[in-house]
């Protein structure tokens, strides 16, 4: 049959029953499948508890749609950023968007994406992260995910009990103690659950399922590291890409979860955990709109509903939580940071700090080198006039990124791991220059379409040079899935503690080779205080 523009029908055979997809773009290269579910809709009683499997079907599933669904969100200022559309929410959102150039031809590389946005906001149906290109240009199946956000993925009052992993690999089940249904992480184990769905079932869209790697960004990124520390859940996949995950965000005690959970409990008029289960959406966003509204500290930007230390799927310290698992023999990792990301919440502020409230976060992370600590970054802004703004907004790009990624990175290293680090350097032209190289910058070139190229954020770029470094990233990503390793050795060294290899990409210069994720002179301040 002839492909024309016009989209064409597919069709596969998974365990739970047929699935009905389409052939997009203009060759019909890439079978889309979007909204298919890995498990139950997370409805009822089932609202906050463990995800279960995924009832069957006789008919084909239509996943030839063209959006899949959104999980119940609130607006995320980044979206209008990036142009994100509105659509229409659910909560049976534990679905995932499929794109592959098979299904039929053989077995291809699978690289699936947990997406960001604070654990609050994002899903797989928003077009930055649109899979089709990226498929149809490194020959991958590609996979996104959906899981809950905010209170209906992670809120844990104090009756919540964390599940237990049983089994290892596709066989691995939840079990939970809690006699009212909450777990705690309920969220990342929607994300465990999907892994698994993809390891049973991708073969079908002619994915190989030895050949996974999983990619988290922001949000996605920490759910990652935690999952890396579980043995029980590495066998669903063979490589991990880490972006701009907050690492020196910890995650929250079971403490602070339970008094956010009581905070958010009266915001919604529930009584107990019934009519938590039981209420209309609308009231669970409002509930949690309350929350996000509370005052904070400046300078803050730690979600209130986040990954919960509960010591059984999430510990408390991540990287040692690593390092007392199984090595990670055989692993390959990459990992790195955008070189500008807390310009995104800071960057786009009329007034910035003043000099005694940046001088406070200063010795908040320096003690008695603040002075000289701050005269390093002040060096280091683009202009005078933004010297305060800037050093305070890298400051928490190190603290929350950059640093912790480098000694993650370290960590992961020693624990066996093949480790590559990169720092995107591209930054924004025109009317938002300010913000730089900001978080979420990256995405749109990896995934996304046309679409998302055009979003707000990217006013007066020079679109002939996004396409040059969008095919660049595309092939290092694509040789990173496919093989392990991004570049050949002499284009791009793997990270070692006594060889550190940094690539920077789409900077000035680009492609170099540096030995830090952090700008010249502040290595040195991170290690000093990591050793007090």
């Amino acid at each position: 049959m002839a492909v024309t523009n016009e989209s064409v029908e597919v069709q596969v055979q998974i365990s739970q029953g047929p699935v009905r997809g389409r052939r997009e773009g203009a060759d019909g290269r890439v079978a889309a499948f979007r909204g298919v579910p890995y498990a139950a809709p997370p409805v009822g009683l089932l609202r906050f508890a463990p995800p279960a499997p995924p009832p069957p079907w006789r008919e084909p599933l239509a996943a030839d749609g063209p959006r899949g669904t959104v999980p119940v969100q609130l607006p995320s200022p980044v979206g209008a950023l990036m142009g994100d559309p509105e659509t229409e929410q659910t909560e049976a959102c534990l679905t995932v968007n499929v794109w592959t150039p098979g299904p039929g031809g053989g077995k291809r590389p699978v690289l699936v994406w947990l997406p960001g946005g604070s654990f609050l906001t994002g899903g797989a149906d928003l077009p930055r992260y649109d899979g089709a290109e990226l498929a149809a240009q490194e020959n991958l199946v590609v996979v996104l995910v959906n899981y809950r956000l905010g209170a209906l993925g992670f809120l844990a009052p104090e009756g919540a009990e964390p599940a237990t992993i049983e089994g290892t690999g596709t066989e691995l089940t939840f079990r939970t103690a809690s006699p009212d249904g909450f777990t705690t992480n309920a969220g990342l184990l929607d994300q465990i659950a999907a892994l698994r769905w993809v390891r049973a079932e991708i073969a079908a869209f002619g994915g190989d399922p030895e050949r996974i790697a999983v990619a988290g960004q922001s949000a996605g990124g920490q759910a990652l590291a935690a999952l890396l520390a579980l043995p029980q859940v590495r066998p669903l996949f063979r490589r991990a890409l880490l972006h701009s995950a907050p690492l020196g965000m910890a995650p929250l005690t079971r403490e602070a979860a339970a008094a956010t959970a009581d905070v958010f409990r009266t915001a919604a008029g529930a009584a107990g955990p019934k009519e938590l289960r039981l209420m209309p959406a609308e009231q669970i966003r409002a509930a949690q709109q309350h929350v996000l509204t509370r005052p904070r500290p400046a300078g803050d930007v730690r979600p209130p509903f986040q990954l919960v230390a509960d010591d059984a799927v999430v510990a408390a310290d991540l990287a040692r939580a690593l390092r007392e698992s199984p090595p990670l023999n055989g692993t390959e990792i990459l990992l790195g940071t955008t070189r500008h990301e807390c310009a995104l919440w800071f960057g786009g502020q009329p007034e910035g700090p003043d000099r005694a409230a940046v001088l406070a976060e200063f010795r908040a992370e320096f003690g008695a080198r603040a002075d000289e600590a701050l005269a390093r970054y002040t060096a280091a802004a683009p202009s005078p006039s933004r010297a305060l703004p800037s050093a305070f907004e890298d400051l928490k790009t190190d603290a929350f990124f950059a640093a912790p990624t480098q000694e993650f990175a370290e960590t992961l290293h020693a624990h066996g791991a093949r480790t590559w680090l990169y720092r995107f350097d591209w930054q924004l032209p025109g009317r938002h220059r300010v913000l730089r190289a900001c978080h979420c910058l990256d995405i749109p070139f990896l995934l996304g379409r046309e679409e998302a190229r055009r979003a707000p954020v990217f006013d007066g770029a020079d679109q002939d040079g996004m396409t040059r470094l969008r095919r660049q990233v595309r092939a290092l990503w694509g040789a990173f899935v496919r093989t392990g390793a991004p570049a050949p050795e002499s284009a791009w060294p793997a990270h070692r503690p006594a060889r550190p290899a940094v690539r920077t990409l789409g900077g000035e210069p680009s492609d170099t080779v540096h030995d830090t994720l952090l700008e010249p002179g502040r290595e040195e301040l991170w290690r000093a205080r990591t050793r007090e």
